[in-house]
């Protein structure tokens, strides 16, 4: 790359990037409740993805050009978006089948 093509990062997009990260991480650490305490494939999907996200996310701390950074950006927010819709689905999948449990466990319902 030549010397002409390097771009210092401001300070507003370096701090837009650690907010989107601290943002990510909270989501990370709520991930595990979203689940639903069931830990299979696709309750651990979502984790799987923030971190994905984090990951990419930290790059654009060291990427030289606006648009390597900027690329990079974009897709760590879709991953970000993608795995918030999964905790959604695992929160209602896991509400609608827990209460169900709950009520044939504890009332003996059929």
């Amino acid at each position: 790359m030549s010397e002409s093509s390097f771009t210092e990062p401001t300070r507003f997009e370096l701090s837009r990037i650690r907010g989107f990260i601290k943002l990510q991480v909270i989501f990370l650490f709520a991930s595990p409740l979203a689940g639903g305490g069931h830990f299979k494939l696709w309750s651990m999907l979502d984790t799987a993805i923030l971190v994905l996200s984090i990951g990419l996310t930290a790059l654009a701390f060291v990427l030289e050009s606006k648009a390597g950074r900027t690329r990079i950006m974009n897709f760590a927010v879709g991953l970000y978006l993608a795995a918030v819709v999964d905790m959604a689905l695992n929160i209602s999948i896991a509400g609608v089948l827990g209460w169900k449990y709950m009520a044939k466990v504890f009332m003996n319902f059929d």
